[in-house]
């Protein structure tokens, strides 16, 4: 346990600012208790980039230990609790009398109190996932009472993430309700992206993303200015700091003016869990996806629902007429710290939008020749490489560029009685994506078929003579995008990666008969940087003739073969410092498809427990109250992959000092 330090009890009575409104639920009386002693050291702030969502609650920083005490914040009742490895492990949530829930996740332990009743409900099945309503076993705690120690479960280092949401269970802005953080220090800029939005639009004669970083001028930040045609939209990387603090936290609020018109405000106040998902929306998602930056975008995607945009008369798309723009962008901590950026925008005409030039070929359209040349057109076995993909329309890059007017790439909708092929030009706009459900990409001599997923409508697309099937259900995107298929089976690759999903898709594999009944199948999807498989959810049918599995994003996919079953080594006994309590760990490992963890059994000198499973650390926990260590014990664990193999491992003569 870490070393206790003095507890001042602290409450938050600072004023909110005039530019927030503190919540109507809250009465103006309510305050709260700091619930840790460990600092007042926040790691992380309220609306953060996270993989997949956006951060819900205020980090408080625990010098990377574990072990301090964790206190209520008001008085409350014990309404939920939550065991498990992944997401914020133990977590406690307290019900106040107005309804408000306070959240304290990432915990090593709970108060007694909570514990002895956890552990009666878990040792019923021995099962280490736990998430139930509390409120009838009448646990309550006054405010300042300890409830818990802070920890490292779930995701990230030791630190204790502290939540508030509001009676209906929406996450909002703990500094809206007082929550005092020391701050003087305004916001920073890093990078300035500009992405082309229409087919026909270019940054700096590109169709690609442009990104630049800032000088430093006279106290506000400086990009180079940018030539566009056609309407792009901007976007910012920035981040903010609090005294006494070395991490960088989100900014709270940002406005683009253009021209010293509004053209764009949000601001991080409180959002829904069933919207936190369109943070992939929020953020430019390839930069997001390839290098995990959160370039905040400065206007709003028509699917984004998100309640941080302020009604401004526009949606921050910028197509604006010729000419020369400036462009402000303030970012503004809680506190009103603000720092501001400029770039200048050239505005040109844009190229002409849409075809370029339309030919019609004979029936079948197998054979064809364009500029002296000939190619028959066949499925790929890989993806389209160099094309620059938008959800609505496709361009060749630069790695592409052609002579004048010699085409590059070209489409034609599928499903009509129009032997039409529409044909693009490196030198001019984009082909269409949006003009039907079923396209033909053709470029070179290859072609793959493109497949509009419409999120009002769930779609099944097919590939490898129907061997691969992927359902896409209704909501599986956020907006209609087009979507291709690649690859020799049983290997395939969904492209272009340009869009998140908001539901995962349902793959289905069926298996030739040289691949039915092999051990330890399952798919996996491969790293695009190194080659690596990760395991995906996927199950063989009873008759083991098919695979099914889902699937969160686009990429390359597989399917592999886990035969070694994983390793159990280096048992260790010890004791909890907080508690008079006993525990047992073994490391654990797997190859490939990983630990199953909801398959561990553990017992020690005959006595079953609760196996608690830590994938950062790789140990198998065994948890039991009664359990008291002899000085030479005997510890079995019988454990499998999640392609189902298994270990059974005896240790004998394990010592205890």
């Amino acid at each position: 346990m870490a070393l206790a330090l003095p507890f001042l009890v602290l409450c938050w009575v600072a004023p909110v600012s005039e530019a927030q409104t503190r919540p109507p639920f809250l009465s103006d009386e309510t305050t709260w208790h700091w619930p840790t002693n460990a600092s007042r050291y926040m790691s992380s702030s309220f609306g953060e980039t996270r993989a997949a969502h956006f951060h819900a609650a205020l980090d408080i920083g625990t010098w990377g230990h574990e072990g301090y005490a964790v206190f209520a914040s008001r008085d409350g009742i014990v309404h939920r609790i939550a065991v498990g490895p992944f997401g914020y492990g133990n977590v406690i949530y307290l019900r106040h009398d107005d309804g408000t829930i306070s959240l304290y996740a990432h915990l090593k332990d709970f108060h007694p109190r909570i514990r002895s009743v956890v552990d009666s409900l878990r040792l019923q099945d021995y099962s280490f996932d736990f998430n139930r309503n509390m409120e009838e076993f009448d646990i309550r705690f006054r405010r300042g009472q300890q409830i818990g120690w802070t920890g490292s479960t779930g995701v990230g280092p030791p630190h204790l993430h502290f939540e508030l949401r509001s009676p209906e269970g929406r996450p909002f802005n703990p500094k809206l309700a007082g929550v005092h953080i020391d701050d003087t220090i305004p916001p920073q800029f890093s990078g300035l992206a500009v992405e082309p939005l229409a087919s026909n639009s270019t940054v700096n004669g590109s169709a690609l993303v442009h990104r630049s970083r800032p000088e430093r001028r006279g106290g506000s930040y400086h990009f180079a200015a940018v030539e566009v045609s056609g309407e792009v939209g901007l976007a910012i990387n920035a981040f903010d700091r609090a005294n006494a603090s070395n991490n960088v936290h989100a900014v709270y609020d940002l406005k683009m003016y253009v021209d010293d018109e509004l053209y764009f405000h949000s601001r991080a106040d409180s959002f829904s869990y069933s919207e936190s998902r369109q943070m992939f929306i929020d953020r430019v998602f390839p930069i997001l996806r390839n290098e995990r930056r959160g370039y905040q975008r400065l206007y709003v995607r028509d699917s984004n629902t998100l309640p941080f945009y302020r009604e401004t008369g526009h949606a921050g798309r910028l197509d604006l007429p010729p000419g020369e723009y400036a462009v402000r962008i303030v970012a503004t901590d809680f506190y009103g710290n603000s720092a501001r950026a400029h770039v200048n925008l050239n505005i040109t005409e844009p190229g002409e939008p849409g075809i370029v030039r339309a030919l019609h070929f004979p029936k079948g359209y197998s054979d064809w020749r364009i500029s002296g040349g000939a190619g028959t057109f066949s499925n790929s076995d890989k993806p389209p490489e160099t094309l620059i993909w938008h959800k609505n329309w496709v361009r060749t890059g630069p790695a592409t560029a052609s002579a004048a007017g010699t085409p590059e790439i070209a489409i034609r909708p599928l499903g009509s009685f129009r032997d039409e092929m529409r044909m693009y030009s490196s030198s001019t706009a984009g082909l269409p994506l949006d003009i039907a459900d079923r396209l033909e990409l053709r470029k070179g001599d290859r072609s793959w078929i493109l497949h509009r997923i419409r999120p009002e409508h769930p779609v099944t697309v097919y590939h490898e003579g129907m061997r691969i099937s992927i359902q896409f259900p209704l909501n599986a995107f956020f907006d209609p995008v087009s979507i291709g298929i690649a690859g020799t089976y049983p290997e395939f690759t969904l492209f272009p990666d340009i869009e998140p999903f908001r539901r995962p898709a349902t793959v289905r594999i069926l298996l030739d008969e040289d691949l039915q009944g092999r051990a330890g199948i399952g798919l996996y999807r491969v790293n695009p940087n190194n080659g690596r498989l990760s395991h995906v959810s996927s199950r063989t049918d009873r008759s083991g003739t098919a695979i099914t599995g889902t699937i969160n994003s686009a990429g390359r996919y597989t399917i592999a073969y886990d035969t070694l079953a994983p390793e159990i080594t280096r048992p260790l006994i010890g004791r909890w410092d907080h508690v008079n309590r006993y525990y047992v760990t073994v490391d654990v490992d797997d190859d490939l498809s990983g630990v199953d963890y909801r398959s561990a059994v553990i017992h020690v000198n005959g006595l079953r427990g609760i196996a608690e499973y830590d994938p950062e650390k790789k140990i198998l926990r065994f948890h039991h109250p009664d359990f008291r260590p002899q000085r030479v014990n005997e510890i079995s664990v019988t454990l499998s992959d999640r392609a189902g193999n298994t270990t059974e491992k005896v240790f004998t003569g394990v010592r205890y000092n």
